[in-house]
């Protein structure tokens, strides 16, 4: 008997598939799946076509398609005409609520690993205090080895505490929180933000450990920081690892340009707007293969107060002059340098101005795991990868 011919039993395709029979039998009084045929004895007979059809049911199930739409895939609504047509329409939807709530899941877990690396960093590493002219900068430092320093903008010590944590083995990883973030907190006159500033920042840290060059990593704005490190310091860089920053200077875009400078304005006033501006049009929070684009828009839910205040400075001081900053090429050019982008970040604001750096640079563009925020939501595949582009 072909194995297209074969039958089987209730049992066996509980053995098969993993539900219990009765579960089976539930589906079927319920008319979310066709009733199998029976031999003389009333006993049911499943062939293979029903038992693959079983199991694409259990998959529908369990990534959440409500049962009536399985009904109708399964063809146990009778009354549908187009049968074909209608699996592929229920398909395509429902792969796209599976998409969004696999990125809502993405978000939830960079949060929470955020979270737990924190409160390891809090347990593993102690918090240092570097004096500023106008600000103190808060810094931790793990592992042995030769220096590295992690570097982010708005991403600060809590950032980076997985991908630190998972680096202490080969380095000595000092992180830190950029004026205005974490215990790096704004104090009334500051300076504003803008990556000059952090350079500065940057270099009088490195100075506190090394009066040489050390090895960086930096991420999103962390990027354009070592970018006018380079200018200003290139003795200090004895190699640099940059991740997608995010130079809207370099992409030609009017209409993204514009859209960024206005959430920009209206961060200090209106920053649950900003925010969902700057995740549609920047596309951050998406994985994106290089066949697919990020959705225009994904209402995002109501910031608590804490993460509001956080981008009223975010948005509203640090990001307009990160992204509308302007590298000096020739500086760049003077130190030795990697350009890396999320292999999940295809079409979206970050990546296409690292391509973009990259093809001003002469460099190749190196993919690397997750998306935008790979460093901290992937820190064990992400460190794995950066080792390799710290060496010159």
């Amino acid at each position: 008997m072909d194995e297209a011919d074969e039958l089987f039993s209730i049992a066996k395709v509980s053995a098969r598939i993993g539900l219990a029979p009765d579960t089976l039998r539930y589906f079927e009084r319920q008319g979310i799946v066709p009733s199998p045929r029976r031999d003389n004895a009333g006993r049911r007979q499943y062939t293979t076509a029903d038992v693959e059809l079983i199991r694409m049911l259990v998959h529908l199930r369990e990534t959440g398609m409500p049962l009536a739409d399985i009904a109708q895939f399964t063809g146990a609504d009778d009354k549908v005409t187009d049968p074909a047509g209608l699996r592929l329409e229920l398909l395509t939807a429902h792969r796209r609520r599976v998409q969004d709530r696999r990125e809502e899941l993405d978000r939830a877990l960079e949060v929470i690993s955020r979270k737990i690396a924190d409160y390891s960093d809090r347990i593993t590493s102690s918090l240092e205090l570097l004096d500023r002219p106008d600000c103190t900068i808060a810094f931790s430092v793990q592992g042995e080895g030769p220096l590295l320093f992690l570097v982010g903008a708005p991403a600060g010590r809590a950032g980076f505490a997985a991908l630190a944590h998972e680096l202490a083995g080969r380095f000595r990883v000092v992180t830190h929180d950029p004026r205005g973030i974490g215990a790096s907190r704004a104090v009334p006159g500051m300076a504003a933000p803008t990556p000059e500033v952090l350079a500065e920042d940057l270099a009088a840290l490195v100075d506190r450990f090394t009066g040489g060059p050390a090895l960086f990593v930096g991420t999103s704005g962390g990027a354009v920081t070592l970018l006018e490190l380079a200018k200003q310091h290139p003795y200090l860089v004895d190699r640099a690892v940059l991740h997608e920053p995010p130079l809207v200077s370099l992409l030609n875009d009017a209409d993204l340009t514009d859209r960024a400078a206005a959430a920009f304005t209206v961060a200090e006033t209106d920053p649950q707007w900003a925010v969902q501006e700057f995740f549609d049009f920047s596309g951050a929070g998406h994985h994106t293969g290089p066949d697919q684009t990020p959705p225009t828009h994904m209402a995002l839910p109501e910031l608590p107060a804490e993460e509001l205040d956080k981008n009223r400075y975010f948005l509203g001081r640090m990001a307009g002059p990160t992204v509308f900053y302007v590298p000096d090429i020739e500086a760049t050019r003077r130190i030795s340098v990697a350009l890396c982008a999320g292999a999940l970040s295809h079409h979206q604001m970050a990546r296409r101005a690292t391509q973009a750096l990259a093809g001003q640079l002469g460099l190749p563009l190196i993919d690397m795991p997750g998306n935008h925020v790979g460093a901290s939501a992937e820190p064990a595949e992400f460190a794995r990868a950066v080792v390799p582009l710290l060496a010159r």
